[in-house]
């Protein structure tokens, strides 16, 4: 396995009882899988909650994953009452050091001006070529409690739920979520019968 590197991180009191969204098969980790095809010793920076198995799903496609929970980062700075600036702090990565990052529905957990500079810090750290996916929940979803998305294999994705976790959430439309992210070609977009919706950036090679 590749080198690992994880920024640990604490949380919450428990959610409402409620059955878990289907697991699903997902086109985007498929795109993603075959652009990290082309760099088997690249590196992917994963922002979400630390899943076991997503470690070990990557540990055999890439030299090192990267693995910083900016979900629980947020919570927590939250209860401090930080600026959401403090946020990025947690990000101060090489420029251009990863071939693909997985933000999960972080987008969903921001407003228009803080997506914006998350897009920018993308942007810094992703090569020339790299992909980013991004997740978003439907509409009727639930508004605060989040999800990590454990991957098992075959380009399937199970949505665990973070029981000691909860952040107030942000629907968006597919088009702002497209012009939010217009530093990068979009790739593709898919919507899933659970609901959750996916899209694939890709910065421009120089």
């Amino acid at each position: 396995m590749g080198a690992l590197s994880v920024n640990p991180t604490p949380g919450l009191e428990g959610i409402r009882q409620r059955a878990e969204p289907e697991e699903y098969f997902s086109m985007a980790l498929e795109l993603l899988d075959q652009n990290l095809g082309k760099s088997p010793q690249g590196s992917v920076l994963d922002v979400g909650p630390v899943c076991g198995e997503n470690i070990s799903y990557f540990a055999t496609r890439v030299k090192r994953l990267y693995l910083c929970d900016l979900f629980l980062r947020l919570k927590i700075d939250q209860e401090k009452e930080l600026p959401v600036e403090a946020l990025w702090r947690h990000l101060d990565y090489p420029v251009e050091a990863f071939e693909g990052i997985l933000i999960w529905d972080l987008v969903d957990r921001l407003d228009g001006e803080q997506t914006e500079r998350l897009v920018g810090i993308l942007d810094h750290l992703l090569k020339p070529g790299g992909i980013v996916t991004v997740f978003a929940l439907g509409q009727s979803g639930i508004t605060t409690e989040v999800y990590s998305f454990a991957l098992m294999g075959d380009y399937r994705v199970r949505p665990r739920r973070q029981r000691h976790l909860e952040l107030p959430r942000v629907f968006r439309q597919n088009r702002e979520i497209l012009d939010l992210f217009d530093a990068f070609v979009p790739v593709k977009s898919f919507r899933y019968r659970n609901g959750f919706r996916e899209f694939v950036f890709r910065k421009n090679k120089l």
